[in-house]
């Protein structure tokens, strides 16, 4: 395509620093390079093999050239068959070779083959390869690169957005944006001329020179469909920079996966675990878990209940009515934190409520009781939920268990969150609690319904001790 004059700048566009990180630059240099496409893990590969087969094992001069030659073209077909953002952490050179040299051993074993004690020895030097090479990318990806510099492209307004919101994130590096604005007066964007495609590359292929980004992000619902950013993606192929689509969901995280549909590439919303084995095996962990933690537990609740009785008249356990999954109510089991007239008595304080969205929270709210201020500071008044959870009526890991004046003011969007049990605890409770903001402790429930398993279930319930031990936005 003739580019006429890359001088004339995109009418609105805007290429800028975020303020708070002006200062930073992508790793530059050439030790910063090598570490960034991983080839020390690549050299500590053919190194280990090659200890193994000449010190180790003492293969003969000929094994050990084999051996050598086998893992050496390996090595350089997968680093010359990978783009270049993907050689550091990819698994793909370890599984392929594993699954070659699998085939290679069933070969072996058909023939009678495989009783030469050399063999099994070159054999365990071969394999030492992919371990090198998996162990490095599983390095890369978890402490190295986990803040891969990054660019972020897109209008104004989605680019702003997108900032604000991964400023926080530890995954996220944005080192510089490029933005345009679209006023109606001027054409869109899928209409500008040669010089203005030319300076939308130009201006995000220098920002990527720049600060050593090694990843674009295009933040434009017309990405696809508009020539100059189907243009920016081939310019950064070119250059082996990672060139990333959002696809916005309205800040409601779904989970995506990319599948063919004819001759185009659809985007599936399938939930991860939406099948009876993982339900199955959640529900069995949750009831059982439950079960074993009352059980340990139970000196510890009857002395509490013991306090509250103790404390103020009534009885130690509250019962409410909650909404379940799919809008079902159940019976909610908690301490009792409040004087027993709490209910009659909280339309007198609605006017002072802190709480946000549909939810009512005070901070010094005159109806908790002095023992009950230290149950709700340790979360220890959460504890009678267990019973729900063996009865099947809440899970230990999910979504807030809401009330159903709450969820009778829910949107369309946050109706989701009631797809599945609420828990006793979840990714809000260990993400702030009572300090979140409705639309923010939302958007991580949905992000929990949407995207939810075993191990995530597990991070949770380990990051719920840290939070109650800090009483990290307890009330």
């Amino acid at each position: 395509m003739a580019v006429m004059n890359v001088n004339t700048p995109l009418r609105g566009l805007r290429t800028e620093l975020p303020v708070s990180r002006s200062r930073r630059r992508g790793l530059g240099g050439l030790p910063a390079r090598v570490l960034r496409m991983g080839v020390l893990g690549y050299l500590g590969a053919f190194v280990a093999t090659w200890l193994l087969s000449r010190d180790y094992f003492a293969l003969p001069g000929r094994w050990t050239t084999g051996v050598l030659a086998l893992v050496g073209l390996w090595l350089l077909y997968s680093f010359a068959a990978l783009p270049a953002y993907e050689r550091a952490r990819s698994f793909k050179p370890a599984i392929r070779f594993v699954e070659l040299l699998g085939a290679a051993t069933l070969a072996l074993v058909i023939a009678d083959l495989d009783n030469s004690t050399t063999l099994r020895q070159a054999t365990v030097a071969v394999l030492a390869a992919p371990a090198i090479s998996a162990a490095s990318a599983f390095l890369h990806r978890n402490l190295l690169l986990r803040r891969t510099p990054t660019i972020l492209v897109g209008q104004l307004e989605a680019v702003d957005r997108l900032s604000t919101r991964w400023a926080a994130r530890s995954d996220v590096n944005i080192v510089a944006t490029c933005s345009w604005r679209a006023p109606h007066e001027l054409a869109p964007i899928g209409a500008v001329t040669d010089e203005g495609l030319a300076q939308v590359v130009r201006e995000v292929l220098t920002a990527v020179a720049e600060h050593g980004a090694t990843s674009v992000v295009i933040a434009s619902s017309r990405a696809f469909a508009t020539p100059a950013l189907r243009h920016l993606a081939w310019a950064l192929q070119r250059a082996e920079v990672e060139c990333l689509v959002v696809a916005d969901m309205s800040d409601h995280v779904e989970y995506l996966k990319p599948r063919r549909v004819g001759d185009q590439i659809a985007l599936s919303l399938r939930a991860p675990n939406d099948h009876l084995m993982s339900l199955a095996a959640k529900s069995v962990f949750d009831r059982v878990s439950a079960g074993i933690a009352l059980v340990l537990l139970s000196p510890l609740l009857f002395l509490l209940a013991f306090g509250i009785r103790f404390g103020s008249r009534g009885p130690a356990i509250f019962r409410q009515e909650r909404t379940g999954k799919d809008g079902e109510l159940f019976t909610i089991y908690k301490f009792r934190t409040m004087v027993v007239d709490a209910e009659e008595r909280l339309n007198a304080l609605r006017i002072r409520n802190e709480g946000a969205g549909p939810l009512f929270k005070l901070r010094n709210d005159p109806r908790i009781t002095r023992f009950g201020r230290f149950l709700r500071k340790t979360s220890l008044d959460e504890l009678p939920q267990l019973i729900n959870v063996v009865k099947g009526e809440m899970s230990l890991v999910g979504p807030r268990p809401a009330l159903e004046s709450e969820t009778s003011q829910y949107s369309e969007w946050v109706w989701r969150r009631l797809h599945v049990k609420p828990g006793l605890t979840g990714l809000w409770q260990v993400s702030g609690r009572s300090a979140l903001s409705w639309e923010e402790s939302i958007r991580m429930d949905l992000q929990y319904v949407n995207n939810w398993n075993l191990r995530l279930d597990f991070a949770i319930l380990a990051r719920t001790f840290r939070a109650v031990l800090a009483r990290d936005g307890a009330l």
